[in-house]
């Protein structure tokens, strides 16, 4: 699950001195507590931010459970009179570092009202302890450069991750979803806000709505990106959410006058580009790891797949599948390129919050219809997570409410991405009919974290603001959406 970051550009600059506003003291021995540390990476200097580690239990159920280790990063506002309650973010994944890479808070205009927090999952890169699969890693990048078929492998190398974990002293059952909300509210009563404001991407709002549903007091607002619900079955539709989102892509061009003029039987072009592809692999004379890349039709998919997640990249897909069709492939290589490479998720965090929050409820051949040949996307794999995958990696599923939707009455504003190849307007929408007090804002031309844009900040500051503020929604309604009409005009 992907996402551009515009107006959130947070990366992490130098702790300050002095004590943390609002951080009461607390004994050294105590868990959960927080205390300051150095910054988890390297930041750039002169901005004001304070950096300290959260230790809460591994697992909660267990009274003897061991104390892990959670980098937090506290941006500190530009405001005069601060409002009181900041915003914590919780990023994708599961399986994604919240700080990785964050070297300054340029850009990120939510710090003109409030501050703003990011929490390191539990199980992440910079936690302690990281549940790091390097061996899955690996056969990621294996699988992207056209070289290895199916999850066998993968699922030989989950297995052999747990036990190494698991030798480690990592008790695996405590990386759920349910224990990243429970760290939330722990770091919220560490620093000693009242309240505070949560702003989730992707799996984050997942993440953000078991918040709500286990700590709704501490909760004043929440903004949803691109929105994963609890009771979706992710994996039994993860392949018709990419194909949902190319269906767009050849309907956009069949309506615009140019576009169709040029490229008349796009659909038709692209289903003979994959066929033939997974025939005869495209000579894009690519390497990685130091060999030859065999880009079949999964990998060509794959390319177009990440075009999707670009708002400006979305208009000139017809363009990029046609040239390719006619033999020329100048506009895919790149793409196929930039696909390349080894996972960089924590897969033994992956693994234990999906195969107990989600696996749990999803039926194998469903999941297995979903890597069809017949879907003619050769036969590409979108799951997060195979069914062989988690019975190897062997955690306890989670109880039924983690597949329920959540009810909640605290105010909420969801963005969704029109051409989102990963989470479908759809299920934002449906958030609707369980949190009367929410907001939907659809962005016409966006895709998967919609709202991390010009516009998207907009909304979201203005609805931060006082409750009853006017949200600024002008931009979204004139967004025109995609023009494909820009591939058939000449290129530069």
């Amino acid at each position: 699950m992907m996402a551009a970051a515009l107006w959130l550009s947070i990366l992490l600059p130098i702790a300050r001195t002095g004590p943390l506003p609002g951080a009461p003291p607390q004994p050294s021995t105590s868990v959960p507590r927080f205390e300051r540390s150095a910054c988890p990476v390297d930041v750039v200097p002169d901005e004001a931010i304070d950096c300290g580690v959260l230790t809460v239990r591994e697992n909660r159920r267990k009274a003897d459970s061991r104390a892990i280790r959670l980098p937090v990063m506290i941006f500190r506002t530009r405001a005069a009179a601060p409002a009181p309650d900041p915003v914590l973010f919780v990023p994708g994944g599961p399986g994604v570092s919240a700080v990785a890479g964050r070297k300054s808070a340029q850009g990120n205009i939510l710090l003109e009202d409030r501050d703003f927090i990011v929490l390191e999952p539990r199980g992440a890169r910079h936690a302690q302890p990281a549940l790091e699969c390097p061996a899955t890693n690996a056969l990621k990048g294996e699988i992207a450069a056209g070289r290895l078929r199916g999850r066998a492998a993968l699922a030989r190398a989950a297995a052999e991750c747990r036990a190494n974990l698991t030798a480690s002293g990592v008790d695996l059952d405590g990386y759920r979803t349910e224990a990243l909300a429970d760290d939330i509210e722990d770091l919220r009563k560490a620093l000693g806000y009242d309240k505070w404001n949560l702003l989730g991407l992707s799996y984050g709002t997942r993440v953000v709505l078991t918040v709500l549903r286990r700590h709704p007091s501490g909760v004043r607002s929440v903004v949803l990106d691109s929105v994963l619900p609890p009771d979706v079955n992710f994996d039994e539709v993860a392949t018709a959410n990419l194909q949902r989102a190319l269906n767009m892509v050849f309907d956009g061009c069949v309506i615009d006058r140019d576009c169709s003029a040029a490229y008349p039987d796009l659909r038709r072009r692209f289903a003979d580009l994959i066929a033939r592809a997974d025939n005869d692999p495209l000579p894009l004379g690519l390497h990685a790891a130091g060999r030859p890349t065999e880009i079949r039709g999964a990998e060509v998919v794959s390319a177009i797949y990440v075009a999707l997640h670009s708002r400006q990249m979305i208009p000139h897909i017809p363009r990029i599948i046609s040239s390719a069709a006619d033999g020329h492939y100048k506009e895919l290589t790149p793409l196929v390129s930039n696909n390349q490479g080894g996972s960089s998720m924590a897969w033994g965090l992956r693994y234990s919050v999906w195969c107990a929050d989600e696996a749990s409820f999803e039926r194998a051949d469903r999941i297995a219809g979903q890597v069809s040949p017949d879907l003619g996307l050769g036969g590409i794999d979108e799951g997060t997570a195979s069914p062989g995958e988690c019975t190897a990696w062997n955690v306890a599923p989670a109880p039924a409410i983690e597949n329920e939707p959540v009810k909640s009455d605290v105010p909420a504003l969801i963005f969704a991405g029109e051409f989102d190849p990963d989470t479908p307007p759809d299920w934002g929408r449906q958030l609707l009919e369980t949190m009367p007090n929410a907001v939907y804002v659809e962005l016409r031309g966006g895709t998967h974290g919609a709202g991390f844009s010009s516009c998207g900040g907009e909304i979201t500051m203005a609805f931060l603001r006082p409750p009853g503020s006017p949200l600024p929604i002008e931009c979204a309604l004139e967004l025109r959406g995609a023009d494909f009409g820009l591939s058939a005009r000449p290129q530069r």
